[in-house]
């Protein structure tokens, strides 16, 4: 952040806490009589208030916001090669690099789920017909016909980890989520299922990577897909390609348009 963005800057907190209800943790300034750009930078601030508008007007507005994710605090920290990470009321962007808009609500969403002792995600879990089962994951792995290593995936065409069970988690998804690789879980699966809600045929700064997770199935196999990874695409099709592919029609979209319309019990 530079020092002539300082007026600008603190109007922008300013309606980013009265808006959202959303600090920021501040690492510039001059506390030690020299001033600190750090890693912040002004445009970032305008993508954030941005990114949350979108968020808001698709939830039905900022008051929504505010009551589901309950004050979020937002700092830059290094994370490792982690874009973002979320706990209840705060929200962690990585200083290796800006961040997208998908990050945010990704993120963003995490927050939401953790203020409610990640009780969303185990809604949507069940909402779905999934479930969570470390040691038939196992067995999976080793006598069935995962797309995984046993402790770990492969990073190379058909072997992510993309199968039910074949992940980290021992995570069986339900119904159809528009991805899953060896990181994929419940709280991953609420995240990116509040992001395709987000950004699914809204013209807005989400719908592009919403329409490349669906679309990318109806390659073929060994194609690169539209963030540059190469997978047999067309043999995982009926897990993840909805009807005619409509993002709407699937039992995640409809969950997540419940939970917004206060159709789901959270507590």
């Amino acid at each position: 952040m530079k020092q002539t963005d300082v007026e600008y800057v603190t109007e922008k907190l300013a309606q980013l806490k009265s808006v959202f209800l959303v600090d920021i943790d501040k690492d510039w300034g001059d506390q030690t009589g020299t001033w600190q750009d750090g890693y912040w930078m002004k445009d970032e601030l305008d993508r954030l208030q941005n990114v949350l508008s979108c968020f808001a007007d698709c939830i039905g507005g900022p008051e929504k916001f505010k009551d589901f994710t309950g004050g979020v605090t937002v700092r830059k920290a290094d994370i490792g090669s982690h874009g973002g990470e979320a706990l209840a009321r705060r929200v962690a962007l990585s200083t290796k690099g800006t961040f997208s808009p998908w990050t945010v609500v990704h993120e963003f969403a995490h927050a939401w789920d953790a203020k409610y002792g990640w009780g969303l995600s185990v809604a949507l879990q069940k909402y779905t017909g999934g479930y969570t089962n470390t040691v038939w994951s196992l067995v999976t792995k080793v006598l069935g016909k995962p797309d995984s290593g046993i402790w770990e995936s492969e990073k190379t065409a058909g072997r992510y980890g993309r199968l039910p069970g074949c992940n980290a988690a021992g995570y069986f998804y339900g119904d159809q989520p528009s991805g899953s690789n060896w990181s994929f879980n419940r709280k991953e699966d609420f995240a990116e299922s509040v992001a395709m809600y987000i950004g699914w045929e809204r013209n807005n700064d989400l719908s592009e990577h919403a329409k490349k997770r669906i679309s990318r199935y109806q390659l073929n196999n060994g194609e690169k897909d539209g963030f540059g990874t190469r997978d047999n695409w067309k043999d995982y099709a009926k897990y993840f390609y909805p009807e005619n592919g409509d993002y709407t029609k699937t039992k995640r979209w409809q969950f997540v348009d419940d939970l917004v319309n206060g159709k789901v019990n959270v507590n």
